[in-house]
């Protein structure tokens, strides 16, 4: 079991990880969150959203303490082509077959939490992206500012975010998210580092890139204790499908998008 400070910083870390709020209703109007954003950054974006739910996917991730000592691993698949209660299969607990019972407790968390957090793509504010000097004749990067989020309150100006896009192609590369300061949260939570990385690959030539890993690393203190932890997450077997809403025939809204 992962400590409890531990497990606090890693849902500090991990707060921009949560899964995309999909628009379910044909009546919805949902505000372009591209629009007045630069170009270049805007089309990798939209070509990052037009396959980003239609991966299937092994997924293989590390949660180490303090120390650099794995605390936790998984191994799992995801196919969004199931129902939304079947879309995750955990297959391997610490590097041993799930039990039935470790199965079912994964989907259940999986599917409890779908939908409720605010992803990193909706909390960027593109439209006020700016291009760093350090771009380079092979990448563009863009600083880009975070709004607050609805469901926690850190002050979004502690963050720095950077989007870095193929200049050629006009893909992802990387988003590169790092706390400026340290941060206090809730009185005796301190965070004095935190950074985050998001890493788009191509997984098959017609197709633009898609996220393939997945890294969140940081220190602080809860009650004057240090806690310290890093998570590591890679896809891998990647599987174009159809999206199991897109059976029911249900419309998407601009969100899709923004599924990072």
């Amino acid at each position: 079991m992962v400590p409890r400070a531990m497990r606090l910083l890693f849902f500090i870390l991990l707060l921009l990880f949560g899964p995309a709020a999909y628009a379910a209703e044909e009546t919805r109007t949902v505000p372009d969150p591209l629009a007045g954003a630069p170009a270049p950054l805007a089309e990798a974006i939209r070509q990052f959203g037009r396959e980003a739910g239609r991966w299937a996917y092994t997924q293989h991730m590390v949660i180490f303490d303090r120390k650099g000592r794995a605390r936790d691993e998984q191994l799992a698949r995801y196919d969004p082509s199931q129902p939304p209660d079947a879309q995750w299969t955990l297959l391997q607990v610490d590097g041993k077959p799930a039990t039935a019972a470790q199965v079912e407790k994964h989907r259940r968390d999986k599917a409890k939490s779908g939908g409720k957090k605010q992803t990193l793509g909706e909390l960027l504010e593109f439209p006020q992206a700016v291009l760093a000097a350090d771009s380079t004749p092979a990448e563009l990067i863009y600083d880009v500012p975070l709004r607050r989020a609805e469901n926690f309150r850190f002050p979004p100006e502690k963050f720095q975010v950077r989007v870095t896009v193929d200049r050629a192609a006009q893909t992802l590369r990387a988003i590169d998210v790092k706390l400026r300061s340290s941060l206090r949260l809730v009185g005796v939570v301190k965070v004095k580092s935190a950074t985050v990385r998001l890493v788009f690959t191509p997984v098959l030539p017609e197709y633009g890139p898609a996220l393939t890993e997945l890294s969140a690393e940081g220190s602080g203190s809860l009650l004057l204790v240090p806690v310290a932890s890093r998570t590591e997450a890679r896809r891998t077997d990647f599987k174009r499908v159809t999206p199991y809403n897109e059976r029911l025939k249900v419309k998407l809204g601009p969100l899709q998008l923004l599924d990072f």
